[in-house]
């Protein structure tokens, strides 16, 4: 998940749900545990070609960011995915 250059980095495969779900949301937090890895350009792109924005949180704050946007603005718009904040990344 963490490449050598210490991005975040999944398949595109991974990302299938995001094709498949409808109303597509317009921003997906990822949370990354503890602390926070920069997306990979390339897995940004492809989030982005969904439609999709992309903010990237350490998981504390991705939750309480998910919780108040699907708050103001409902769950159909808001998607996350978290990692466990145990989870070292390597």
């Amino acid at each position: 998940m963490v490449n050598k250059k210490g991005q975040f980095e999944v398949e595109e495969q991974a990302w299938g749900l995001l094709d498949l779900v409808w109303p597509r949301p317009d921003l997906l937090i990822i949370g990354m545990g503890a602390s926070v890895f920069p997306l990979s350009p390339e897995t940004r792109k492809h989030i982005n070609s969904l439609g999709v924005r992309v903010e990237v949180l350490d998981t504390r704050n991705a939750a309480a960011q998910f919780n108040l946007l699907a708050t103001e603005r409902g769950v159909s718009e808001i998607a996350a995915a978290m990692i466990p904040i145990g989870w070292k990344g390597r």
